[in-house]
């Protein structure tokens, strides 16, 4: 695709500028949209956005830096290079919610895990944009060609130069990449609002979707960014698999916490690891037998699933949830106080007749049933 999008003078302008320009705007107006639409304060927001540029951009460039140090002859050199192609997408995130806990520290917010819930759809729907932006720098090389003429077009494939300077079809990873976060920045704005209550929960939505999905897509890249150390895996896929192992703990203890250590909760964990095994498996199969990688990718991207499913289905075990309480008499009261009482347990009584009492926590309303 053309780069360049607009021409005065001998000065051009490319697209990948003007998309990163507009990226900026519409992640913070979705931010703070969401944020002041729940309750937050909108100088939060406000403040929020020079930090995150600042940042986002600091921890993008360092990690860039980091993982193509060959490249610079030091790191001033690094930080005053002004390419639109030198910035790690994975960076930003630290600086993100770096800013939110600045602003958490400033007082301006008292619920960080309900800002970082506000920033999540936004943060998608920006890292998308930027990913949209590399389609027209020649970054979206997908490790794999794509054949045959009837898919040499997005979304299949994005030309770029070989080699030898013809044009070549390759697999468009960044603009699959696109297409996901879109999605994903729907699913969690749709989430923020069924579960505004559950503080944190959509931050942590929006990073499993985003860490099961650029496990494979990252997979296909032509340049993924490795540790010097290693050239097995890469960063951004190291990153995926912490983040699920760390999602998954975290459910599982709220889970058991809520409902107590239930035999329902060993075939889950087991769903986990086998899909965290299955990825990490086909990972190397793609890589020994890169001729193959279609199969192999389709299998991937199933296991990727599971790493979705099955830390979600203990989210939804160590929900607390809302019940309506059986009918219960004045009269009967007194006996309720009693039982909750002798089980140390409060309940919040928000309306008392002789047809409904609402509002019983449900652990409670067990006890009463016993």
């Amino acid at each position: 695709m053309n780069p360049i999008a607009i021409i005065i003078d001998n000065r051009q302008i490319h697209w990948d500028l003007i998309i990163i320009l507009l990226a900026i705007p519409a992640w913070f107006f979705q931010a703070h949209s969401l944020n002041a639409g729940s309750g937050g304060k909108r100088l939060a927001s406000w403040l929020w956005l020079p930090f995150a540029l600042v940042f986002g951009l600091f921890s993008s460039r360092m990690l860039f830096w980091y993982t193509h140090i060959e490249q610079y002859s030091s790191l001033s050199q690094a930080l005053h290079d002004r390419s639109t192609e030198s910035f790690s997408l994975l960076g930003i995130l630290p600086g993100i919610v770096l800013a939110a806990v600045l602003v958490r520290l400033l007082r301006l917010t008292d619920d960080l895990p309900g800002f970082l819930d506000a920033l999540s759809p936004a943060t998608a729907m920006g890292l998308g944009l930027l990913y949209l932006a590399d389609l027209f720098n020649y970054k979206c090389r997908g490790k794999f060609l794509v054949e045959g003429e009837s898919l040499h077009h997005l979304p299949f494939a994005s030309a770029v130069p070989g080699a030898g300077g013809e044009m070549e079809y390759r697999f468009a990873t960044f603009f699959i990449s696109f297409l996901m976060l879109m999605l994903i920045s729907y699913i969690c704005t749709e989430f923020f609002f069924l579960r505004k209550k559950e503080k944190g929960m959509t931050a942590c939505l929006f990073l499993l979707l985003f860490s099961a999905s650029e496990y494979v897509l990252d997979s296909t890249r032509y340049d993924p960014e490795y540790f010097p150390f290693n050239g097995f895996v890469s960063i951004l896929q190291i990153f995926a698999g912490l983040s699920v192992l760390g999602l998954t703990i975290y459910f599982s203890i709220r889970a058991i916490r809520r409902r107590g250590f239930r035999w329902y909760l060993i075939p889950i964990w087991l769903g986990v690891v086998a899909s965290m095994t299955g990825c990490g498996v086909l990972e190397y199969l793609v890589q020994r037998y890169s001729d193959r990688h279609t199969q192999i990718y389709t299998w991937m991207s199933i296991s990727a699933v599971g790493m979705v499913i099955f830390p979600y289905m203990l989210y939804t075990l160590g929900r607390k949830l809302k019940v309506t309480a059986p009918a219960l008499s004045v009269a009967e009261l007194p006996i309720v106080e009693k039982v909750v009482r002798r089980k140390r347990k409060r309940i919040s009584i928000t309306r008392l007749d002789d047809t409904a009492l609402e509002a019983f926590d449900e652990e409670a309303l067990e006890i009463l049933m016993d």
